[in-house]
């Protein structure tokens, strides 16, 4: 298990799980959320993420930022785990994949995205719109 946790200021509304298998991925979300001031915990699969939702019920992360194509657990497999979960589903969830279907399979997830590779003023704005609503 690969789970790791930046802490830059801020509170807990502004706490962001993302959900990568690819090491330099969620290295590089978690610098650029931590420069901007959020707590970023990561998790390596699908099955990591849970792990870590359930093992600490609170704060919940303002939103899920989740890979698609990931081994042990991905993605698709993880939301519906986590939507048959009563205290995650509330969780908002955005795909981020490199998938070249990614915004039919998004569909799922409520439909809201970002293509791999992501573009920081789009991670940026995605990840304020749901924390200031948290």
């Amino acid at each position: 298990m690969s789970l790791s946790q930046s802490q830059a200021g801020g509170g807990c509304p502004r706490l962001v799980l993302v959900v990568d298998d690819d090491a330099g991925i969620r290295d590089a979300l978690a610098d650029l959320l931590g420069d901007e001031g959020y707590t970023v915990v990561t998790a390596a699969n699908g099955a990591d993420a849970l792990q870590v939702l359930r093992a600490q019920p609170s704060p919940r992360p303002c939103v899920i930022l989740l890979d698609l194509m990931m081994p042990v657990m991905d993605g698709q497999q993880f939301y519906a785990e986590q939507q048959r979960d009563p205290a995650l589903a509330s969780i908002p969830t955005v795909v981020v994949s490199a998938d070249m279907n990614v915004k039919q399979k998004a569909a799922a997830f409520a439909g809201e995205y970002l293509s791999k590779p992501v573009q920081v003023e789009a991670v940026l704005s995605t990840i304020e719109r749901h924390c200031a609503a948290a």
